[in-house]
């Protein structure tokens, strides 16, 4: 792997930053999630302690207690007056639920609904049912206005014509409205007295106050209503003054039977105490807690059944001011934090009460604490008791004023706020997180790699160097860069400067060895080349002829090798002094041919020039090209069996001319052909060559020499089918 992409990985440990910041804004995030429950909860606990100290407010709470009672009315507290058409739509748009109402006939009903204004007429269905009821109810300003709705098989309606309510009352009951349908509305406290509401048909409906106790009926006009029919019964929507609710309000739905029985989910008429209360949101509560609240804080208080008795404005909506993230950060956002999927809070405002868990824990003594989502936003809920307030019969010990779960829980205070400030504050620091992490990663990222551009282009001049500091001809080039940094890589510069110094000397010693040598030897092997001369006048025996011819050729041998030695360098020497002069090549090659024809006789030799528009003519040393040609056909007559052939080429490929020599024989070793054109390199068989003569391998040496000169490159190697070698001489024109 290169410098560059080890130290780009390496950058990637910045990432590690990131995942430090999440952890510490997971920490930060509970921190503050935590810190806002408790706020809400002392909040909370300031407005249960307010209610329990105010005897008025608490006395409000424990009126609506409903544990006594198997039914109540809850009546939401209504922005604007319904309009009294007999119809729920208007309840249903702003998301008010159906209560349901229990009710008990035993009157025969038929299942249609086809309403009927004979009261006299037989029902043939005999089968006693339970049709049920409900209601929905609000108030607004002083008059409460309820929606009630019954399943009723078939209707019968008050006929005037057989229907007389001047006939008196009978054990308290209207005569004239036995058998007719109508709903029947008990005040608490005022036992013996109920008002019958009834239609002569779908419309406006009639009020008679009765009062049983003075068997009195008289039409009644507070009570206004309009009266349809529905799918499975009747609708009545009505409304009456509120302050008649104080004590509670019982609906009774009466079948128009002779045995019908009045409905009721309660007692006897006579025992007020047991009468549904009325359940709504109470004004002086409200403006209490107007106190305690903000625009980010609803406060409710709860009676012991989870009603709302009381509530604090809604909270306003909180516009978000950061852009908005994208759906990639997001993800990332919700995994770097890891928050667990809260429930949604499905339930509406409108349903009046609150049933989840956090606040029936209140309502046992707790305080209840818990997250929703609401929307986009969370939302924290936190509920704590309400306890009743101590009396003079109270125990008044130390001990039991500390234990306040001995005491009647009368309610509960909810409190709830969004997490909108919370989560603009993480996601603040989220976003900064992110941006100071990528900026830190890729400036991090963008320096290493620069660094490791520099310090890479650094080893690569520095590989160059090595790689060039020993020519193709094996000179050690004087010239290597050495760097003055002080680091590894510069030591190493110098190192190899030195090391390369070193190997120079050496190498200069072993070139000017041959020289040396011929040089020292010469004088020695003329002695021994005139004493065997000498030996040659004397008579010798033939045991000691045999020993004198074996030294003379030793010393024709010696004398070769010298010879040889000293030939190279004497064209090293040539080489340094040649002139150039323009040569017309295929000239030079044919004169050359007819001269090797008359020298190597036992071999035929060709010639093959490939005419060039461009000619072949060549700055160059003539007398170096010869000694060149020279050697390349020596070595190929040399490998060329007897009445071989040997053919010499010359083309021209653009701005090179090709010399080429072509000789049948035995092909070259594959592991030497690297090593021909080396110095005191042969691949030569003695016994196999045609002069028995030792060769050092300095003809294809001086082969390469002279094409350095002339800054061309030789090359050697076999036809494709082994019958021969091809060595081939490229020299640039220019």
């Amino acid at each position: 792997m290169k410098l560059r992409k080890q130290l780009l990985f390496l950058s990637l440990v910045t990432l590690s930053l990131p995942w430090v910041g999440c952890q510490y804004l997971r920490e930060m995030d509970a921190a503050l999630r935590h810190g806002q429950t408790e706020a809400m909860a002392a909040t909370a606990r300031a407005v249960a302690a307010r209610v329990r100290s105010d005897s008025t407010l608490a006395s409000k709470v424990q009126a609506m207690d409903t544990r006594a009672h198997r039914q109540f009315i809850y009546a939401h507290d209504l922005d604007q007056a319904p309009i009294v058409d007999g119809y729920h739509d208007d309840w249903v748009s702003q998301g008010y639920p159906w209560q349901p109402w229990q009710t008990q006939l035993s009157a025969p009903y038929k299942s249609s609904h086809k309403a009927s204004h004979d009261s006299s007429h037989e029902i043939a269905q005999t089968t006693q049912a339970k049709p049920d009821a409900a209601l929905m109810a609000g108030t607004q300003g002083d008059q409460l206005y309820l929606v009630f709705r019954a399943s009723q098989g078939r209707i019968r309606y008050f006929n005037p014509s057989s229907n007389d309510l001047n006939q008196g009352l009978k054990n308290g009951l209207n005569k004239g409205l036995n058998n007719v349908d109508h709903l029947r509305l008990k005040l608490g406290k005022q036992p013996g007295r109920y008002y019958a509401l009834y239609v002569e048909a779908p419309g406006t409906i009639n009020v008679l106050r009765i009062d049983q106790t003075q068997n009195k009926h008289q039409p009644d006009y507070q009570i206004k209503g309009q009266w349809v029919e529905w799918k499975y019964g009747y609708q009545i929507e009505f409304q009456l003054p509120l302050h008649w609710t104080t004590n509670g309000l019982n609906i009774e739905v009466h079948s128009g039977n002779t045995n019908s029985q009045i409905s009721s989910a309660q007692s006897p008429p006579t025992t007020p105490a047991l009468t549904p209360p009325l359940i709504s949101p109470s004004k002086i509560i409200e403006e209490e807690l107007k106190i305690f609240s903000h625009k980010s804080l609803t406060l409710s208080v709860t009676n012991s059944s989870a009603f709302i008795v009381g509530k604090s404005e809604l909270m306003a909506p909180e516009e978000s001011t950061g852009n908005k993230r994208h759906g990639l950060v997001q993800w990332f956002y919700s995994i770097a934090l890891k928050r667990q999927t809260l429930p949604r809070l499905t339930g509406k405002a409108t349903q009046g009460n609150i049933p989840t868990s956090e606040v029936q824990e209140a309502l046992q003594g707790g305080v209840g604490k818990s997250w929703y989502r609401q929307g986009k936003h969370s939302i924290a809920r936190v509920a704590v008791p309400i306890y009743a307030a101590r009396t003079s019969q109270n125990p008044t010990s130390a001990k039991q004023a500390e234990a306040p779960e001995q005491l009647d829980i009368i309610g509960a205070v909810v409190a709830e706020q969004s997490a909108h400030t919370l989560a603009s504050l993480t996601d603040n620091a989220f976003t900064q997180l992110l941006l100071y992490s990528f900026l830190v990663s890729c400036g991090a990222a963008f320096f290493l790699v620069v660094y490791a551009t520099w310090l890479s282009g650094r080893i690569r001049r520095l590989s160059k160097a090595a790689r060039n500091a020993i020519s193709d001809s094996g000179k050690i080039t004087e010239n290597f860069p050495t760097s003055t940094t002080d680091d590894e890589i510069g030591e190493l510069s110098r190192s190899y400067a030195q090391l390369l110094a070193r190997l120079r000397e050496y190498t200069h010693y072993l070139r000017t060895l041959s020289n040396k040598l011929s040089h020292e030897l010469r004088t020695p092997l003329a002695i021994v080349k005139s004493s065997l001369d000498n030996l040659e006048q004397i008579k010798l025996s033939t045991q000691a002829s045999v020993y004198a011819n074996r030294a003379r050729e030793g010393a024709n041998r010696l004398s070769n090798i010298l010879n040889a030695m000293s030939a190279a360098s004497r064209v090293e020497q040539a080489i340094a002094s040649a002139e150039v002069e323009l040569i017309p090549c295929d000239q030079l090659l044919t004169d050359l041919r007819a001269a090797y024809d008359d020298v190597y006789k036992h071999v035929k030799i060709g010639i093959n020039i490939q005419a060039h528009r461009l000619g072949f003519k060549l700055e160059a040393s003539g007398e170096l090209l010869v000694q060149m040609l020279d050697k390349l056909v020596d070595n190929a007559a040399d490998f060329c069996p007897d009445q071989g052939f040997i053919e010499l080429g010359l083309y021209r490929s653009e701005q090179t001319i090709v010399i080429t020599v072509r000789n049948q024989g035995p092909p070259l070793p594959k592991h030497m052909q690297g090593q021909l054109f080396d110095s005191m390199v042969s691949v030569r068989n003695p016994q196999e060559s045609r002069e028995k003569s030792h060769h050092l391998g300095l003809g294809l040496y001086i082969v390469r020499l002279i094409t350095d000169f002339h800054r061309g490159e030789v090359n050697g190697y076999n036809v494709p089918d082994n019958s021969g070698v091809i060595f081939e001489v490229r020299l640039p024109i220019d």
